[in-house]
């Protein structure tokens, strides 16, 4: 919890130089289960955060823990997939640059872990302080 709130506080902070503007909330969400059987480890986790995601985005984001589920659309059954995952939320000026970024993210997080992806979602925000 206190993590969380850390991460939430610079998030916070951040916002100053946003606040008043449109921006855009990305949010990405990172299944942990690997293919094969295992799962990526909290503390793989927070080395991947810290040397691909943070470095990318140091003025703040925000990390969720949740459980994902899904389909595999290439699977031979028809079961659900439920994995535990975490969501980083990141409010960020709508440029070349910040898209690079985030591509750069989910390109490492696929290869280091053996994903079939990382799902992205946008929405316009205004920032309000």
């Amino acid at each position: 919890m206190k993590r969380f709130v850390f991460i939430f506080l610079l998030l916070v902070l951040a916002m100053p130089a946003l606040a008043g503007s449109a921006a855009i909330e990305t949010k990405l969400y990172f299944g942990l289960g690997m293919p094969g059987g295992g799962r990526v480890s909290e503390r793989q986790w927070t080395r991947f955060l810290a040397e691909t995601v943070t470095p990318r985005f140091p003025d703040g984001l925000t990390v969720l823990s949740g459980t994902g589920q899904w389909r595999d659309p290439k699977g031979q059954s028809a079961r659900i997939i439920s994995e535990p995952a975490r969501i980083v939320i990141i409010v960020h000026p709508e440029t070349a640059a910040t898209a690079k970024a985030i591509a750069d993210i989910r390109e490492a997080y696929v290869k280091r872990f053996r994903q079939q992806s990382v799902l992205q979602t946008d929405q316009p925000v205004n920032v309000v302080e």
